[in-house]
């Protein structure tokens, strides 16, 4: 484990972006962007209130998904990649089938814009938050639009949502991360005192990476609320940022205020690269196995990002390759 620990801080240090495709589609910024569960194809929601699916290595746009009445604040996939939740300041959030695009489910009952969506592990339950300072859980099995639950402990709005087997991590512009521990029926916060705009599940989901509007993104202890670590030396002062780790938690990734996007390694907490885009990037997404990287731009542009420790991946001998999302032949 230590070897393999170094092997990670050598390759951070060595580390550096470079652009490889520009997807443009678009009409405005781009709020959301995020991965499918096998990183083959990618997501975006934007305020031309609609949402796109992409191939993110050709730039091809696949499909374009509208019913959403104003902007669409965040979009994320299913974990078998047949359906989609997105969520709007039309104060909704929709359920859909990804093949045809239809909305299966219109669920109401935010009282004003809807910031995060989210899956449970199975996508069996829908999960929004939004300025109302509620998350509503939403059961998709059922035939009924009222929630199973509603989480009110949030004194001000609800920016960003993450979910693991049986936890909701939930963060607030009142300065709260709250997880709500669902199996034992248990809520844990944290005071960080500075408005919080991001908050992810490390991948091994024993911390919670956290950013707050005092420019400073602060790694968690999930149990205790311990700060592990925390990363500075970018801008995030007003603006809504997110910030997120490699695949193999080996880097803090965030986008600034000042359009750059800042990797630093994870347990030395040094910036070890910066990458200057053409526009301010307020959504980020990293590949859920290689070191790629999307940012969604106020342009309206798309970039993907390779490190220059990213190799392809080896397909094991007498694999075939396919498809993971439930499209219609062509």
């Amino acid at each position: 484990r230590i070897q393999i620990l170094f092997e990670k801080l050598w390759l951070c240090s060595k580390m550096s972006l470079k652009a490889v495709t520009t997807l443009q589609g678009h009409k405005g910024p781009v709020y959301r962007v995020c991965y499918n569960s096998t990183g083959e194809y990618s997501l975006s929601a934007g305020d031309d209130k609609s949402v796109i699916l992409w191939n993110p290595l050709t730039s091809t746009k696949l499909k374009t998904y509208t019913a959403h009445g104003q902007a669409v604040r965040d979009v994320v996939a299913s974990h078998d990649n047949c359906f989609l939740g997105s969520c709007s300041a039309d104060r909704t959030s929709f359920y859909w089938d990804v093949a045809s695009g239809k909305v299966l489910r219109r669920y109401r009952g935010h009282d004003s814009t809807v910031n995060c969506v989210k899956f449970n592990p199975t996508s069996t339950v829908l999960i929004s938050g939004g300025n109302d300072s509620r998350v509503r859980i939403m059961d998709l099995k059922s035939r009924s639009y009222e929630p199973i639950q509603i989480l009110d402990d949030a004194k001000d709005s609800i920016t960003s949502l993450d979910v693991s087997t049986d936890e909701i991590a939930v963060g607030s512009v009142d300065g709260r991360v709250r997880v709500y521990d669902l199996r034992l029926g248990k809520l844990h916060e944290d005071y960080v005192g500075q408005p919080i705009t991001s908050v992810k599940f490390s991948n091994d989901y024993q911390s919670i990476l956290v950013s707050t509007t005092d420019s400073i993104v602060r790694l968690l202890d999930k149990t205790t609320g311990q700060l592990l670590n925390d990363y500075t030396g970018h801008t995030h002062a007003k603006l809504q940022l997110q910030s997120t780790t490699w695949f193999d938690d080996s880097a803090v990734i965030s986008s600034c205020e000042k359009s750059r996007v800042l990797i630093w390694d994870l347990i030395g907490g040094k910036v070890q690269t910066t990458t200057n885009c053409s526009s301010f990037v307020q959504t980020l997404a990293a590949h859920p196995s290689r070191y790629h990287l999307l940012t969604g731009q106020l342009d309206g542009d798309i970039r993907l990002w390779a490190s220059s420790n990213d190799k392809e991946p080896q397909q094991a001998e007498g694999e075939k390759s396919m498809s993971y999302w439930a499209l219609p032949p062509r």
